[in-house]
């Protein structure tokens, strides 16, 4: 009887440690999650003041220079009316993961900061920014309603700041893939043949058509800018991604 008493207890020790431990990090996390929200929160109603002192027709209008970012990494801001995605978009030289868990000014962060790819520049023929798949629409996971084609048609487009320039992108493409995807190697092209297989390659991957995917398949030579945003589909597998691609002219 003694010894069943001891286990009993020490069962109900190891219970309350575990629950204890639980209870700290869920704790931890939340903290965190708030204090992230918090700052972004802060940022983007700068990021906003900068934006309402100008006017812009989509082309590249003249901004202010980025909002209480003195950081030299920080290449730009990414915004999508009516959703959760408002970021600074970050490029560390010589690394390319740098800001996949640090925040904006390089501190720890486990939800990290959206960044843009170490092979591409702001002027490069397709941009692609990499942001975190977080729980509660946050970082880049609010990309995943994207997959709702009635979605796509209420936020079909995308404003995104390189340096002190202002422009809107419109969505061609919705894709489900994975990191092994030959559209990660779209870049920068120097031939016509080139770019026109990878315009190809993303209307034929496209989840489902998009005005402005019709509108590219007939493009002429680097007639457009691309930007591709890629998230995780962890509950699919670790290496699957979730691309959105956007172009403006």
């Amino acid at each position: 009887m003694k010894d069943k008493s001891l286990k009993s207890r020490a069962g109900m020790l190891l219970f309350l440690c575990l629950f204890i431990i639980s209870m700290s990090v869920t704790i931890y996390y939340y903290r965190q999650d708030k204090q992230q929200e918090n700052v972004f929160e802060e940022l983007e109603k700068s990021e906003e003041q900068d934006r309402d002192k100008i006017s812009y027709d989509g082309s590249g209008s003249t901004a202010p220079s980025l909002p209480l970012l003195d950081s030299p990494d920080c290449v730009g801001w990414i915004k999508i009316e009516g959703t959760t995605i408002s970021y600074p978009i970050m490029q560390h030289e010589g690394d390319g993961e740098y800001y996949l868990h640090r925040d904006y000014k390089g501190d720890y962060s486990f939800y990290g900061t959206p960044f843009l790819d170490i092979n591409c520049t702001p002027e490069s023929d397709n941009c692609i920014i990499y942001g975190h798949n977080i729980n509660g629409h946050k970082m880049f996971g609010a990309l995943h309603a994207y997959t709702d084609e009635k979605y796509y048609k209420e936020h079909p487009d995308i404003l995104v700041r390189f340096g002190n320039k202002i422009y809107e992108y419109h969505i061609v493409a919705v894709i489900l893939t994975n990191i092994t995807d030959k559209i990660y190697d779209f870049t920068d092209t120097d031939n016509n043949e080139e770019y026109m297989k990878y315009i190809k390659m993303i209307t034929d991957a496209a989840s489902y058509n998009t005005d402005e995917g019709e509108v590219i398949k007939n493009e002429i030579y680097k007639k457009n800018h691309f930007i591709t945003l890629s998230t995780c589909r962890t509950w699919v597998g670790k290496d699957a991604r979730l691309l959105v691609v956007a172009a403006r002219e």
